[in-house]
């Protein structure tokens, strides 16, 4: 004999063959929120339970409409389905068991919104914003800094020599005037090439100074999210942090969309993660697939031999992997993963000091590739 167990926004409800109810459990008023949220998060619930174990007296076999496996009910009787007899009785019939649309609308938008307050609260998700929000200073800064040298030109061009932008903007927006940015940083100006007369409207030079200090302050936040991004991997990451630094670390949390996701991801995945147009040319056109993508920022892989690049690549996706699942299931921390990482390096550049016949006719057959592209656009465009 089957029963068929199926759940509500008040609670689970288990129905013979015959749509009959023959058992309910109920949320408390004040719990329903969470218990739908454990439900979601695949827990089992105390309600759950209950009725499992009052149904099995009974009834040979319990047939449930769960998101879970049927191995963590530990009942031999339990079987999933979804949906299943009782669910879709239940759906068809709301009305009977004191159910409302009204009701079920406010029950879940209140669920949403709890959803929404636990994503907020979660440590990785600010890490994100941070390492975004760096990401979109800097494109700023290199153009506001491109706008001010401009500007500035125009009252003192000898300032051309200062390269270094972060020593530029602070010159400017320290010191009003030529003689005070020359007294600052004597070493930089020849005496022989400065015009110290000022032959500019004091209002102009006002601006100019303001519009400086706009860009120093910029400058200024972005260290205070660096040193913010990196106390948040102390944190959170620490495994991660070690491996590969905390930039790259957050760049690839950002990417993945969260540390948990990070986790789950195949060393594969965690490889190529940055190089999905690189990818899906190759799918669509049967280019070479990409050997990796974010993770060519590390310096081991970005100063790797051409041809060795992709195995220490491999590798260092490997340790990323399990670095990050040490950070989120066990908790523990490698002091070694680091030192292990670059002796693997080491391994692979001793052992691949050229490289083989092969990486040599791949390249050559990549670098032909290129070109009758190249010939290709250009017939295009004389066309």
């Amino acid at each position: 004999m089957e029963c068929y167990i199926t759940y509500s926004v008040k609670g689970f409800l288990a129905f013979n063959n015959e749509n009959e109810l023959i058992c309910e459990k109920l949320f408390p008023e004040d719990e329903i929120i969470n218990r739908l949220a454990e439900i979601n998060d695949k827990n089992i619930v105390k309600e759950e339970i209950e009725i499992i174990e009052e149904v099995s007296k009974d009834y040979d076999e319990i047939i449930i409409e769960s998101n879970k496996r049927r191995s963590d009910y530990n009942n031999d009787k339990v079987t999933i389905k979804t949906p299943n007899q009782g669910g879709d009785y239940l759906r068809d019939n709301y009305d009977k068991f004191g159910l409302d649309s009204e009701e079920i609308t406010s029950i879940y938008r209140s669920l949403a919104i709890h959803k929404i307050k636990k994503e907020s609260a979660s440590e990785d998700k600010h890490l994100i914003q941070a390492i975004n929000s760096i990401d979109e200073i800097d494109e700023s800064i290199s153009k506001l800094i491109e706008r001010i040298r401009e500007w500035y030109a125009l009252y003192f061009p000898e300032m051309d020599v200062i390269r270094n932008n972060e020593t530029y903007i602070k010159l400017i927006s320290q010191n009003k005037t030529k003689e005070k940015i020359i007294e600052a940083k004597p070493d930089a100006f020849p005496d022989d090439i400065i015009d110290l007369e000022e032959d500019i409207n004091p209002l102009d030079l006002e601006i100019m100074n303001n519009y400086a200090k706009s860009i120093y302050e910029l400058q200024q936040s972005r260290k205070n999210l660096e040193e913010y991004i990196e106390k948040k991997m102390e944190d959170i990451a620490p495994n991660l942090k070690l491996l590969v630094g905390s930039s790259l670390g957050a760049k690839l949390i950002s990417h993945a969309g969260g540390l948990k996701r990070l986790a789950v991801y195949s060393s594969s995945t965690v490889q190529i993660m940055g190089a999905e147009k690189a990818l899906f040319r190759h799918l669509k056109s049967g280019d070479r697939p990409p050997k990796y993508g974010l993770i060519y920022q590390h310096p081991q892989v970005r100063g790797a031999k051409w041809w060795n690049r992709g195995k220490v690549a491999r590798m260092l996706a490997g340790m990323i992997s399990h670095a990050v699942r040490r950070d989120v299931f066990t908790k523990t921390f490698d002091e070694n993963a680091a030192d292990e990482f670059l002796s693997k390096v080491e391994e692979i550049e001793k052992n691949n000091p050229f490289p083989t016949k092969t990486t040599k006719r791949r390249k050559e057959e990549k670098s032909k590739s290129k070109k009758s592209k190249k010939k290709g656009k250009k017939k295009k465009k004389r066309r």
